[in-house]
């Protein structure tokens, strides 16, 4: 009788020692490695989800940071370190602290026209050329592919499609081509066929610009930030490296409702003047220096404080930005990316006129207890109705990079 009672209590504890290992492991990967908590959770009230009923913090203060933010009302920042502990008793992971006071920005919400300038000329695609005798591509013969950045011709900088013809239009013999793929720098050399119509060309498809319609989400007196993910090139699929640009105001005129399988789009156009210049295109959006006088200032709403709730979404369906309700039914908090959160249109009317999230809605405000928590990024395509959020924290800690 004792054995047996010896080797239930052996297997409980096996059982325990595999829980908790288990669960610390997995925990781990869930909890970030930094987080910015306002002064009030200071004391463990900021425990990261899931499971923060399991978790306990102890916090160590190191440092005393100054530093000035745009967004910053009061820009002290106090710095500190926590380790979480599973059940108070088993660490799990160390945690970087930023203690901030308040943050907050101008929400938006508008449908903004971008005008997204390459770094360098874009590839989008070769082609074949009939030159009468035969069809080729001299450009795939030298090895260029779709989503190369061509920067430079003979030494000369290029970064109008309109000087790339007229180099090829004058070029005698082979041109001496350089760029990048990737973060790779690379060169080709290339002789330029005539077509049947004696039109010397290398045959590729090339781009200098990507324009479209999306959603501001945030502005300062001094920046912006929009979508919430990259701007990518049709046709390669790949981000666009950003040389300049700017933003405009936009009209929406129509909506292409999405529905199981297809996704929809907001149909808008350029309206007005110019309100910013894109400086950065990235993992988190596209950000920029801000032209915009006025406007209403909402609070930031840090990770830890996001709940899986109610919540509301802002933006322009056509008739200027408007909140319509939503729910956040999932989060992913060390997400240092454009997927952050999983949220789903609860409102019947948004989903009436658009059938959820469509393409153009990128960079909507995501708002919770009256605080700017992110903003709209994808749409689920098997269900227009849900999609994924980025959070505001990392649209702002992109935003500070690139200025």
């Amino acid at each position: 009788m004792k054995k047996s009672k010896i080797k239930i209590l052996a297997s409980l504890m096996l059982i325990f020692v595999l829980f908790t290992c288990a669960g610390g492991l997995i925990l781990s990967f869930s909890i970030p490695d930094s987080a910015v908590i306002s002064k009030s959770e200071i004391g463990g009230k900021w425990i990261p989800k899931p499971a923060s009923w399991l978790l306990s913090a102890k916090e160590v203060p190191t440092e005393q940071v100054w530093h000035s933010s745009a967004q910053k009302i009061d820009s002290g920042t106090q710095k500190m370190n926590a380790t979480i502990y599973l059940c108070g008793i088993i660490p799990v992971k160390n945690v970087e602290i930023s203690v901030a006071d308040n943050m907050t920005v101008m929400v938006g919400g508008q449908a903004i026209g971008i005008n997204l300038k390459t770094k360098g000329i874009l590839v989008a695609g070769t082609s074949k050329i009939d030159t009468g005798s035969e069809n080729r591509s001299p450009a795939e013969e030298a090895g260029i592919r779709p989503g190369d950045i061509i920067t430079r011709i003979n030494g000369e900088a290029v970064t109008t499609t309109a000087q790339v013809s007229k180099l090829i239009k004058e070029s005698n013999g082979a041109l001496s081509l350089s760029g990048s793929r990737g973060n790779r720098d690379i060169s080709w050399q290339i002789t330029p066929c005539a077509d049947i119509s004696g039109n010397k060309k290398l045959g590729m498809w090339i781009r200098d610009s990507v324009a479209g319609i999306g959603t501001l989400t945030f502005y300062t007196q001094s920046s912006f930030g929009a979508l919430g993910h990259p701007i990518s090139d049709i046709d390669t699929g790949e981000y666009v490296q950003a040389g300049g640009g700017n933003i405009y105001c936009a009209s929406v005129i129509g909506v292409d409702k999405g529905k199981k399988g297809v996704p929809g789009s907001l149909k808008g156009i350029f309206s007005g003047a110019k309100i910013g210049e894109i400086t950065g295109n990235c993992d988190c959006g596209v950000f920029g220096i801000s032209d915009i006088q006025s406007g209403t200032a909402m609070s930031v709403a840090y990770k830890n404080e996001i709940k899986c709730t109610d919540a509301q979404i802002r933006c322009d369906i056509g008739n200027g930005p408007e909140n319509f309700a939503a729910k956040i039914i999932r989060l992913l908090p060390a997400s240092e990316g454009s997927k952050g959160m999983v949220i789903e249109i609860t409102d019947k009317r948004l989903i009436d006129a658009t059938g959820g999230i469509v393409q153009g809605m990128s960079g909507s405000p995501i708002i919770q207890n009256d605080k700017i928590a992110g903003a709209v990024t994808h749409v689920f395509v098997n269900d227009p109705t849900r999609g994924y959020g980025i959070f505001i924290e990392n649209m702002l800690a992109e935003s500070e990079k690139i200025k």
